[in-house]
């Protein structure tokens, strides 16, 4: 008879307690009991809580702060995703074991706000299509706005059918090519609505990468907006100076 691989104490609450976690008992922004209550809950003692929670918070689920107690920071345990850049090209690419989901798609005319974040003309007529993209275990790695003239509104039908980016998309179906982008990275805090989305504390640090792409004409073929949860993305560069 085949034995059951052992499981400590802690492990075993800790799955407990992320369980718990995922299906909203407990929501993002809530505070947990006690050591000592959940000491007496589990019939443990609070060295092995301590544990338990000590694996919770290296999963990136929860804050541990003195006078601020335990919260809960995000539903999954958080899967960070490091993208090490080679080349300028990969910038704007994410690893391949990430999926990229169309949430909603709606045409818009640009207002002199959004005129001057797109720098485009106002009353230019735009798609805009909201997306989020997930990890292989299906953790949300961003939200991403992609905005292209209205004239390009049929790649909505194409953006997530393959690993391909929008602006590849545009190339291969549109018959233009882009030959400058132009990239800005940004820190920001994400909103009630966007964090919800993400899994993640309202508030909680997010980097932001907006990416323009021209063509030969330096006209605009597409810009978008990619917000990710600070604790789960990062850039690593290694780049080399030789003359």
């Amino acid at each position: 008879m085949e034995k059951k691989p052992f499981i400590a104490r802690h492990q075993q609450i800790s799955e407990n307690m992320m369980a718990t976690i995922s299906s909203g008992v407990w929501n993002v922004g809530d505070q947990l009991p006690s050591e000592q209550a959940l000491a007496e809950e589990y019939g443990v003692s609070r060295f092995t809580v301590r544990s338990a929670l000590d694996d919770l918070q290296k999963r990136g689920m929860i804050s541990r702060r003195r006078r601020f107690g335990t919260i809960v920071i995000a539903r999954k345990p958080v899967e960070l995703i490091v993208q090490e850049i080679q080349s300028v090209e990969e910038l704007f690419q994410y690893p391949e074991n990430t999926k990229l989901e169309v949430i909603k798609s709606s045409n818009i005319v640009a207002d002199v706000s959004l005129a001057s974040f797109l720098q485009c003309d106002v009353g230019s007529e735009w798609t805009k299509i909201e997306t989020i993209r997930n990890t292989s275990k299906k953790v949300p790695l961003c939200l991403t706005e992609i905005y292209v003239p209205r004239i390009y509104k049929n790649i909505r039908n194409l953006i997530g059918k393959s690993n391909k980016p929008a602006f590849k998309l545009l190339e291969d179906h549109f018959d233009v090519r882009a030959l400058e982008i132009h990239a800005e990275v940004l820190a920001g805090s994400l909103s009630n609505e966007r964090a919800d989305l993400l899994g993640v504390e309202s508030k909680s640090p997010s980097l932001i990468m907006v990416r323009r792409y021209r063509d030969e004409q330096g006209l605009l073929l597409e810009v978008s907006v990619s917000e990710h949860p600070a604790s789960r993305f990062s850039y690593s560069f290694n780049l080399s100076y030789r003359r």
